[in-house]
C-alpha cells in the first residue's frame, strides 16, 4: 500500500471515529472458563494509578475499520479483582499483595490478508510489612496475536499480560526487590509544570505533579544515540517501567507507548506540556494514542511507516501532539505572521520549537 493510500485509509477511519466518539467497544475478563495458576499469592487490592482514565485503547469496526474507543464493562479495578480472585484465590498459605495499574492500553492494526491485536500492561506489586504497605517491584508486559478479526480476543490479550507481569514478580528474589513506601492516595496537589522536577525517580505522572520523587543514589543514567536508560544498580538490570527522572537539568519521560523502543527521552518544559526533540514513533501505537484522544493530527502523522518528529506530552493529561507539517499548520492557523514563519523555515526541529514558544505566547496574551 502506497503512503497515501495508507494516509486516506487513516483519515477516512479517524474522521469515521471523531463522529461517533461515544460509541465503546465493550471488554470483559469474566470467562467461566478461568481456572486457578498456581500463584503463590492472592491479591487483596487494585488500585487504577493510570494518568488517562476515560478508555483502554481502540478497536477496529465494520469495513472500513473505523477506529471505535474500547472499554470495559465493569469499573477497571471491579474486572481485575474479580479475574484474580478466580486465578489466584485467597488461602490460608498464601502470602497477600496488592497492585497498582499504571498504564492499560489495547489496540488492532489491519493488514492486507489479516489483523494483530495488542496489548500492553504496567503494574507496581506492593507488599505490607509490618502494617507499611511498599512497592517491591514495576513490570511490564506487552502482547499481540493475529487472525482474521481480533476484536474479540482482547480480554485473553489483557489476561495474557497480565499473567506475565505476576509470573515475573513471582519470580523476583526478596535481594532484588525495592521497598518503596506506598501512598493510595493519588490526590493530586499541582496541575501545571513551570519548572524542572526535583532530582530524583518518579514512578507516576501523579509522583512529577505533586513533587515526590524517590531517590536515584543507586542508579545511573546511560545515553544511548539520545535515547536514555536508567540503570538500577542495586539488581544490575535497566528500570524501564518508571514514568519518568530528573537529573536537576532535564526531565526524562518514558516515551515506550510511543516510540518503537523502550526508552526514556530528554524533555524541555513548553507551557505546561512536555516537550520532546525527537521521537521515532510507532506508527500502530501513535494512530492508538490518537484515537484515544480523539486527535486526528496524530493519526495523520503516522499514517506511513515509523518516523522520527517532534512532540509534546500534556503533563497533567498525558495528551500526546506529533508536531507533524500538517499539526503545525492546523495548531498556527488562526496565527497568520507564525503560519507564514512557519512555512517559510527549513521545518527543523529547533525552528519547530521556537515558533511553539512564540505561539503559546500569543495565546497567553489573549
Amino acid at each position: 500500500m502506497n503512503k497515501l493510500l495508507a494516509l486516506f485509509f487513516v483519515v477516512v477511519s479517524t474522521v469515521a471515529f471523531s463522529q461517533n466518539k461515544t460509541e465503546f467497544h465493550k471488554v470483559s475478563l469474566k470467562d467461566k472458563k478461568d481456572n486457578a495458576v498456581g500463584f503463590n499469592f492472592y491479591v487483596e487490592n487494585v488500585y487504577d494509578g493510570r494518568q488517562f482514565k476515560e478508555n483502554i485503547g481502540t478497536v477496529q469496526k465494520g469495513g472500513f475499520n473505523r477506529k471505535v474507543l474500547a472499554n470495559f464493562e465493569k469499573p477497571l479495578a471491579e474486572e481485575f479483582l474479580d479475574y484474580l480472585a478466580i486465578i489466584c484465590p485467597k488461602e490460608e498459605n498464601k502470602s497477600k499483595i496488592s497492585i497498582r495499574i499504571n498504564d492499560l492500553y489495547v489496540s488492532e492494526l489491519t493488514r492486507a490478508m489479516s489483523e494483530t491485536g495488542y496489548a500492553t500492561l504496567a503494574i507496581d506489586v506492593i507488599e505490607s510489612k509490618e502494617g507499611v504497605d511498599y512497592i517491591v517491584g514495576s513490570y511490564t508486559a506487552s502482547t499481540e496475536s493475529n487472525g482474521m478479526d481480533v476484536t474479540g480476543k482482547h480480554d485473553e490479550r489483557l489476561k495474557k499480560v497480565l499473567q506475565d507481569c505476576l509470573t515475573n514478580y513471582m519470580k523476583t528474589s526478596d535481594t532484588d526487590k525495592s521497598a518503596l513506601v506506598f501512598d493510595a492516595n493519588q490526590s493530586i496537589k499541582s496541575k501545571a509544570i513551570t519548572d524542572v522536577p526535583l532530582k530524583g525517580i518518579y514512578l507516576t505522572y501523579v509522583d512529577v505533579l505533586n513533587g515526590k520523587p524517590i531517590d536515584d543514589t543507586n542508579f545511573e543514567i546511560t545515553n544511548k544515540k539520545e535515547k536514555f536508560y536508567l540503570f538500577n544498580k542495586a539488581t544490575n538490570s535497566e528500570e524501564l517501567n518508571y514514568y519518568g527522572f530528573s537529573d536537576a537539568e532535564n526531565f526524562y519521560i518514558n516515551v515506550s507507548k510511543y516510540a518503537s523502543s523502550k526508552h526514556y527521552a530528554k524533555t524541555e518544559i513548553i507551557n505546561g506540556k512536555y516537550y520532546i526533540e525527537n521521537v521515532i514513533y510507532n506508527s500502530n501505537n501513535a494512530i492508538a494514542m490518537g484515537a484515544m484522544f480523539g486527535l486526528i493530527g496524530v493519526a495523520i502523522a503516522s499514517a506511513a511507516s515509523d518516523s522520527s518528529t517532534p512532540m509534546l506530552i500534556d503533563c497533567y493529561t498525558g495528551q500526546p501532539s506529533f508536531l507533524s507539517d500538517s499539526e503545525m499548520k492546523v495548531m498556527l492557523s488562526p496565527y497568520p505572521e507564525l503560519l507564514k514563519e512557519f512555512k517559510d523555515s527549513n521545518k527543523s526541529s529547533l525552528e519547530r520549537k521556537e515558533i511553539l514558544k512564540k505561539y503559546y505566547q500569543a495565546t497567553l496574551v489573549e
